[in-house]
Order: C-alpha cells, then structure tokens, then sequence
C-alpha cells in the first residue's frame, strides 16, 4: 500500500497545491463572482491528476505487489477522498475569512460542497472506469472531459462578466434555500457524499477484482 500511495500522492499533492495556488489565490483578493467560478475548476485540476498519475502507473509493477485489489482500491480512493476534502477544508476557511467584507455568504458554503462532492464522484467513476475498460481508452474521454471542462467554465466566467441576468451556479433557488443554514446544509451534504462514496468503493472493488481476473 505504501508503494501505491507514494506513487500516486506526487499528482494529487501537486494538484491541490498548484490549484489553490493559482486559482485558490483569487479568493482571498478578488470580488465576486470569485466564489462563484473558481470551485468549477477543481474537478479539472482533478482529473489532470488522475491522468498523470494512471499514465505513470505499471499494472504489472501493482501486480507483483503483495496486496489484494480491494487494498489497491481502497488506497486509491482514499487519496483522492483525502485531496479532495483538503480543497474543500481550505476553500471554506477561505469563505468564512471572507463573511466579514460580504464577498462570501451562506449559500457559498453550500456550492463548494456540493461542487466538492461532484467532482469527488466524477473522479472515482473515471477511476473505476479505467479499471474497466483501460487507461488508452479512458485517456481520451479524460482528455476530452478536462478540455470540456475548462471551456465551460471559461465561458461561464465570460458571460457572467458579460451577459446581463446569467444565471449564477451559487445563486440557483435551491442553494439559496439550503443557505438558510449552511452549517447544517452543508454537513448532511458531505455525510451522503461520504456514503455514496463508500458504497461507490466497493463496487470498484469488485470491478478491480473482476478486470484482474481477464488479465
């Protein structure tokens, strides 16, 4: 498992890192909509470190590792599940910092929750899909989803900077509504997120199992 981990961890760390350093930073600087767009990029900043990290990996190094495939899945999504609440913990410190001057408000904790939770499943499925189908043919669809990605959320910065009356993720009724009380909002959102990821593992778990066994 320690090989596993050190293996992966280089993409994820350097992912978090690079993420709250370049796009993180505005949050702290800048007026809204801010907190409106750069939690979009997370699940981008994501998937790039799935890539790296599938792209760099030896199957057949992973096979002569003394661990069974429920150990290898587990460690995974454990490292992803770990990055991804480090995003979300430094991101909701950076909008409690920022109550004070009213660029941030209750609903803004609800959006990077539920954004967090999103990319968290995204990654986990592109995962077990890899495990499924192969990396040259998951590399694509990775390829294509980061490119799809950047352009949405580039097109949504410009037309709410541009277009008058476009509508704003964080503004939607619905998390206005669970805005209502955000502490309360957003701790049942991560706890189902946390189940549905646990349940998510074990069926890579057996997906793992079952694409080993063709090999």
């Amino acid at each position: 498992m320690d090989a596993i981990f050190r293996r992966s961890s280089f993409y994820y760390v350097t992912a978090v890192v690079t993420f709250m350093g370049l796009m993180g930073r505005f949050m702290l600087t800048r007026d809204w909509p801010v907190f409106e767009v750069v939690p979009l990029f997370l699940p981008v900043w994501l998937l790039g470190a799935l890539f790296a990290s599938e792209y760099d990996e030896c199957y057949a190094f992973l096979r002569t590792l003394p661990v069974p495939d429920a150990t290898v899945v587990r460690t995974k999504f454990t490292l992803i599940l770990s990055i991804v609440t480090i995003a979300w913990a430094l991101m909701f410190a950076v909008s409690a910092y920022r109550l004070g001057d009213g660029m941030a408000g209750p609903s803004t904790f609800v959006y990077i929750t539920l954004v967090c939770a999103s990319g968290l499943f995204l990654v986990s499925c592109y995962q077990i899909a890899i495990w499924r189908y192969g990396f040259p043919v998951m590399s694509v669809v990775i390829g294509v989803s980061i490119a799809a990605g950047l352009v949405m959320a580039v097109v949504h910065v410009a037309n709410l900077r541009y277009m008058r009356g476009w509508p704003a993720f964080s503004r939607l009724a619905f998390v206005d509504w669970l805005g209502g009380a955000p502490w309360i909002s957003s701790t049942v959102a991560a706890a189902l997120a946390l189940v549905a990821f646990h349940r998510l593992m074990r069926f890579g778990i057996r997906i793992k199992a079952a694409s080993e066994a063709h090999l």
